[in-house]
């Protein structure tokens, strides 16, 4: 379907799931009047206007909101999603819309250890909302020759480092929402940060929080790199409340002009 306007003149096309297995991000979509996160997506394109070197990463595309919107304004997304029928969706998305040139699409999830075989979840109802199925003694032998969207391969985000340097890319915006596994961008992903210029990154926190070990491996690792937690209104978080933090967070590099 064609999509809403957003800032009166940015639209895109996006190919949905049924909204009876998918009611959350699918069925947030009604008639070109709403879209699945308008209010954040909205602040992603005003900051990509507002910074014309930034491109995205978007870790989490799903369906490919965010991807959809920002390629459509002209810049390049790096999309990682490890959900089969979210890519097929989203490679139709990008076909439609002629964005050959704008979108990397990655099919694996982000681990902690690259070439696992990981199993998601299940939800008939909620298809966004699978997430890694975590063994205590990490060890996966499931089947990738299946063809089962449900058992999916892992890289570490780290070797998504070669892709971007490919293209060029030097600075980049970052969405993460991948149900609970955020802190693994940050466990194998300090090449990325450490390389490109990434002053700005959205991360869902609902899940996450539940987990001490994780919540510290991501505290540690954005306080070492001069990044502060934010609202959406640009109020810092206190970071020994992180189990009341909302449920969508900003991570804002220090001393980087014109984000709030």
């Amino acid at each position: 379907m064609k999509t809403k306007k957003l800032l009166n003149n940015i639209s895109t096309t996006i190919c949905l799931h049924e909204t009876k297995r998918d009611k959350y991000v699918s069925g947030a979509y009604g008639d070109s009047i709403s879209i699945w996160e308008e209010k954040q997506v909205t602040r992603i394109l005003q900051l990509l206007i507002r910074h014309p070197h930034l491109h995205l990463i978007d870790i989490g595309a799903n369906i490919g909101t965010y991807t959809m919107y920002a390629a459509s304004l002209g810049r390049f997304v790096l999309a990682i999603d490890c959900f089969a029928p979210n890519i097929i969706r989203l490679r139709r998305s990008i076909q439609l819309m002629n964005l050959f040139n704008q979108v990397v699409l990655i099919q694996n999830a982000i681990f902690n250890h690259s070439g696992q075989s990981l199993r998601l979840s299940i939800d008939t109802r909620n298809i966004g909302g699978q997430r890694i199925h975590l063994l205590n003694n990490y060890s996966y032998k499931y089947n990738l020759s299946t063809k089962n969207p449900y058992i999916v391969k892992a890289i570490t985000f780290n070797e998504v480092l070669p892709i971007l340097n490919a293209y060029g890319i030097r600075s980049a915006l970052m969405k993460i929402d991948i149900e609970g596994s955020e802190h693994f961008v940050m466990e194998k992903g300090n090449q990325v940060f450490d390389t490109l210029d990434i002053p700005f990154v959205q991360m869902e926190w609902t899940i996450v929080k539940q987990y001490i070990n994780r919540v510290k491996l991501i505290l540690d690792f954005f306080n070492k790199r001069n990044y502060d937690p934010m609202t959406d209104l640009c109020q810092i978080l206190n970071q020994n409340e992180y189990s009341q933090w909302p449920d969508d967070i900003y991570w804002l590099k220090r001393n980087t002009p014109n984000f709030c």
